[in-house]
Formats: structure tokens, sequence, C-alpha cells
């Protein structure tokens, strides 16, 4: 489910083809056999093996990291040529990773109804609770939120609140 989620928000970035998620190392191989980049878990069993092997026949590597923050091939454990990005980081960064340029989707500013909603947002808010508070439509509020996550350049609602309290975006007036 993970994996679909990140291929999913990848999907439609400049430069990137989402060839499909995989989730064992024999569907990577068959991927990768057309891919320019792949993302990989580090705790997937024969990762290293994989992207080894990856690397040899040029597919760029990018390691899926709980621990880490955006690092591009400089750090000591990396081979040329890979990447770390976080999973705490947004959706653009993989694509940055995987795809350099790519994470350029143009981050427009929020309306102050955009704004509003995403504040009620980040404080726990659902849907109903937001449109009752602010007297508009459950529909009216999902509307709002996909195209916050248009803007913002995200897949999803925590990916919102975090790039918001990154760039200090309003978040929790």
């Amino acid at each position: 489910m993970v994996a679909e989620g990140i291929a999913a928000g990848l999907a439609g970035r400049p430069g990137i083809v989402v060839l499909g998620a995989a989730t064992s190392a024999a569907e990577v191989e068959r991927r990768a056999a057309r891919a320019d980049a792949v993302a990989l878990d580090p705790g997937v069993a024969g990762a290293e093996a994989l992207a080894d092997g990856l690397r040899r026949r040029g597919v760029r590597v990018v390691w899926l990291d709980p621990l880490h923050g955006i690092r591009g091939g400089s750090g000591a454990e990396e081979e040329p040529g890979e990447a770390r990005v976080s999973l705490d980081e947004p959706i653009g960064a993989l694509a940055e990773a995987l795809v350099p340029g790519s994470a350029q989707v143009p981050r427009r500013a929020l309306s102050p109804r955009q704004e509003r909603v995403l504040s009620l947002v980040a404080q726990g808010l659902t849907a109903g609770q937001v449109a009752r508070r602010l007297g508009i439509s459950e529909k009216t509020v999902e509307k709002h939120k996909a195209a916050i996550f248009r803007k913002l350049g995200v897949p999803n609602q925590a990916a919102a609140v975090h790039v918001a309290l990154r760039r200090g975006g309003g978040v929790g007036r």
C-alpha cells in the first residue's frame, strides 16, 4: 500500500513515468529493466545486492530512509549514482532524487480560505468539523483540500501539514 501511494504521488511529475510499484526483489528486477531510477526500501531482503546490480546497469538508486533527511550521493555510505530520501519529506523530494528537475511543481500561494482550511485540518479537525466551523459543505472542504495538495505539490493531508509547518504557512492559527 505504501509503494502504491508513493507511485501515485510520483505519477504525472515532469520527467517521471512510473513503471509500477514492486513488492519483491524479483519484481523490482523485472521492472527495472526499463528504468533509469528506482526507489528502494533498505529493509527488503537482498536490497543491497539488488542495488549493486541496478547501479552496474546504470540505474540510479534512491533509498527510502525513515531515519535521514535528503542526501544526494555524497554521504559516506552511499555509492555514486544513489541518494537517500527521508520518508518524512514531501513526495517532491523523492521525485527530485529520482529525476533531478522533476520536483519543479510550482508552489502557488494558498488563498486565505485554503490557509484556514489547512490550519483547521492541522489542528485535527475532520472535514465535517471544518465544514461546520466555516459554514460550508463537507464537499467544499474536500475541494479546498485537493487544491491545497495541488498547490503545495503533495499527495495527502499529512504531507500538506508537514510542508506548511516547515515553511511557516500559517498552520495552527
